[in-house]
């Protein structure tokens, strides 16, 4: 990683051959192509940026006048206890050389059940919903899966375990009675075999590997939890497989405490860490395997821009409890004597809005500190663990030693994912921060936190489109009047169709007539929901066509099946192929359609650039895209963004128009024109629009033609940057010429125009060759 230059905020950073931008207050980051980042280097140094470039000056979108950011305080609010922690007991099967607690068998100290059972209780009457419990090993706790029983009778509650695994067999019938789906276990994996055993004592790796097996298949959610330290980081790459063999799909990474039992010999340097680190990825996504530490940094730097991770969310929505009863910020503060909160005999709520500490925690803010000031990741990676800043610096903010480690993984994840798409247009940005999305947890929020480092997140399944799947599969099942789309198709065809699909086609326009179909054509439709739009294609390509709809979301595909069979039966041929898939995986061919179509669906994509790139795969050379989609002349706000009610109604994920068009020409495509555009809805102040659009794939190998701008502008600019003058000759690619467009002059190789209409300068009606091929056709001009 380079040394940072600068263009007002934004600073360049260089990772893995690709150029990354960031902006640190807002905060945003764009990656920019080979020419646009020469454009902006020469922006940089000379404060210049080309005139056929302009296009590239608008997407930096410098705000002159930024919105004051005064911390997290006045942003979030007390409203409700997210997860607590319970250190049950200091007792240990183990006695590990690295124990944050230096727990072991000698250690007796246990949390009454009295305690346990108030601590519960008063921790469920503040909304809590997530309860870890950890020692020492929680598996020695008299009446664990009796307690575990009770509490996981409520179905929105989750219990996770943290344990060394090997006290498993004793209890594992009993485990497994629980619901399996709300219990997770994060079991210690701590090396390969000699390295597990000189931390955790002579047998135990084989002991825990047969462990392993037996629970394959048991429907337990599992997590390998490995504390990386000088013995073993070396082993990550193997664990990673090893993980996988044994049919485990999560693995969370534990940084390593100078605490305890931890040694400052042990600690391994971020610059150590990371190369393995970044092997241990790439296999892991190779074997199905997830590395949730990655898999959180992913999540935070592709979010929407605008979204502040502002440290992490003890004494906001995480407490802890020790076998005493004593109240921490964090399970890995336990013990620190001057982190002690209050106590639960003073009751937990009491404690949580009360505590001057706990307070204090609120109250401290990156917005507040010297020391990340000039941090260009600080709102991006949120400052980093507050529990390892505590033990390295006793401050919360600015010592966490493995903050350089987790900015250098955001980098990488970055130039990783732009690797990704073709570069078609070099002259343009990439990938920016928004274009890649996870569902957000933050329910609107503008300030997002982080988590400690013991438990990261619980493993799930398809995070990018559960959400969105979830919201459409309950609107094919019940008629959902607020998506209902007002600009719904007309004309024929429309009898062919059940009712039941009409009144479940969602949407913002009908681009399938905008299409302008010819028999014979191949066309598909992405997001094809109950098939509206299908149906009506299939009889404008007739028999010969072909329709395709492509939909992930399997009650919209039964819904558009059943009312497939009433339209074949009608239409008297069938040519309508639905299938299951995703917009970022097309499962169609390559050059093989004619025309795509979508109704209101791409701005639902948690990759809308890679949607883009395969719509081009799958589009013949000369092919066209026509969409109706939900757009905005200004940035939405992030409360908008970020909030998971408005994604599923198409506002969420809405496009500002001019990012619209750079990422479409960024995909390759040329020739876009706006057709349509309505008044859709106002939500929160910002105005949100119904447009229809058309671009096409260009044609292989396009040639050069001379052509003139004939107004009536003083010019335009083309889609790869140029600018054409008014009235002046200059040779282009055909690409880049407008289709069924009069504005422009073609010249022959003799300087011929080639496309002219004009008035006859003889008698009404006739035609006149004036030079090589041009006709004039018009009216009298003689008289």
């Amino acid at each position: 990683m380079d040394k940072p230059n600068f263009i007002g905020p934004w600073q360049r950073f260089f990772m893995d051959g690709q150029a990354i931008y960031v902006n640190p207050d807002k905060p945003d980051w764009l990656v920019p192509g080979l020419q646009a980042d020469q454009e902006l280097q020469n922006l940089a140094s000379q404060g210049i940026c080309s005139a056929g470039n302009s296009l590239l000056w608008t997407q930096l979108e410098i705000d002159q006048s930024p919105r004051p950011y005064l911390g997290r305080t006045n942003h979030l609010t007390l409203d409700h206890l997210h997860e607590c922690w319970f250190h049950l007991t200091d007792s240990c099967n183990l006695a590990c050389t690295h124990c944050l607690f230096s727990c072991s068998p000698g250690k007796s100290r246990t949390m009454s059940p009295t305690t346990l059972a108030q601590g519960i209780r008063e921790a469920d009457a503040l909304g809590c919903k997530l309860y870890y419990f950890t020692g020492g090993e929680p598996l020695l706790y008299p009446g664990l899966t009796k307690m575990l029983a009770t509490l996981l009778k409520d179905q929105e509650k989750h219990a996770i375990i943290l344990t060394n695994g090997l006290l498993l067999p004793d209890q594992i019938q009993e485990l497994l009675a629980l619901p399996s789906p709300r219990l997770h276990l994060q079991i210690s994996l701590d090396g390969l075999e000699e390295q597990h055993d000189r931390i955790r004592g002579p047998g135990t790796f084989s002991l825990l590997m047969d462990i392993l097996d037996t629970l394959v298949g048991s429907g337990l959610q599992i997590t390998l939890s490995i504390a990386i330290n000088r013995i073993n980081y070396l082993d990550l790459p193997s664990l990673t497989r090893l993980a996988a063999n044994k049919g485990i799909r999560n693995i969370h990474l534990l940084w390593h405490f100078i605490r305890g039992k931890g040694k400052n010999d042990q600690f391994v340097s971020p610059a150590e860490i990371f190369p393995l680190l970044t092997t241990a990825q790439e296999i892991a996504e190779e074997v199905g395997v997830s590395i949730d530490n990655i898999e959180t940094i992913r999540s935070q730097v592709f979010s929407s821009p605008g979204t502040r991770f502002d440290l992490s969310n003890a004494a906001w929505e995480s407490l802890a409890i020790d076998p005493d009863g004593t109240i921490y910020p964090s399970p890995a503060l336990i013990g620190e004597s001057d982190l002690a909160s209050g106590n639960l005999a003073d009751g937990l709520d009491t404690v949580w809005r009360s505590s001057a500490l706990l307070t204090r925690i609120r109250q401290t803010s990156l917005s507040d500190s010297i020391r990340t000031a000039t941090d260009p990741f600080r709102f991006l990676i949120g400052g980093g663990d507050i529990d390892h800043s505590y033990v390295s610096t006793r401050s919360f903010i600015g010592g966490d030693p493995y903050l350089e480690l987790y900015e250098q993984i955001a980098l990488w994840l970055i130039s990783r994912q732009a690797a990704l798409y073709t570069v078609r247009n070099p002259n343009e940005i990439q990938l920016r921060m928004g274009d890649v999305r996870h569902d957000c947890p933050d329910g609107g929020a503008e300030v997002s936190l982080t988590h400690c480092n013991c438990v990261i997140s619980l493993a799930t399944e398809d995070q990018d489109h559960s959400a969105v799947r979830e919201f459409y599969g309950q609107a094919a099942r019940v008629t959902n009047d607020e998506i209902i789309n007002p600009f719904g198709p007309t004309g024929s065809g429309l009898h062919l169709i059940p009712e039941d699909a009409k009144t479940r086609s969602y949407g913002c326009g009908s681009p399938v007539r905008d299409a302008e179909l010819r028999p014979g054509e191949t066309m598909v439709d992405l997001g094809s929901g109950s098939g509206v739009e299908c149906f009506l294609a299939a009889t404008e390509v007739g028999p010969e066509g072909r329709v395709y709809g492509i939909d992930m979301t399997e009650e919209m595909l039964n819904l558009a099946q059943r009312s497939k069979d009433s339209v074949v039966q009608k239409l008297g041929y069938d040519n309508i192929d639905f299938r299951q898939g995703f917009l970022e995986r097309i499962p169609l061919a390559d050059n093989s359609v004619d025309a795509v179509i979508s109704n209101c669906v791409i701005n639902l994509s948690p990759d809308k650039r890679r949607t883009y790139h395969e719509i081009f795969r799958i589009l013949k050379p000369g092919g066209r895209l026509v969409v109706s989609d939900i757009v905005t002349d200004r940035p939405i706000p992030i409360t908008i963004k970020n909030n998971a009610q408005f994604r599923g109604e198409c506002l969420g994920g809405a496009m500002q128009l001019k990012q619209l068009m750079a990422m479409l020409r960024s995909a390759g495509f040329t020739g876009t024109s706006c057709l349509k555009r309505f008044f859709y809805r106002q939500e929160k102040g910002a105005d949100f629009f119904s447009l229809t659009y058309k671009c096409f794939r260009p044609k292989t190998s396009p040639q050069l033609t001379t052509v003139m701008y004939r107004g009536p502008m003083a010019g335009v600019i083309l889609d790869d940057g140029s600018l054409l003058m008014r009235g002046e000759k200059q040779q282009i690619s055909e690409a880049l010429l407008p289709r069924d467009d009069d504005s422009f002059f073609l010249f022959d190789l003799l300087g011929n125009i080639l496309n002219q209409q004009g008035p006859n300068c003889c008698t009404a009606g006739s035609e006149m060759v004036l030079s090589g091929p041009v006709i004039l056709t018009g009216s009298d001009c003689c008289r």
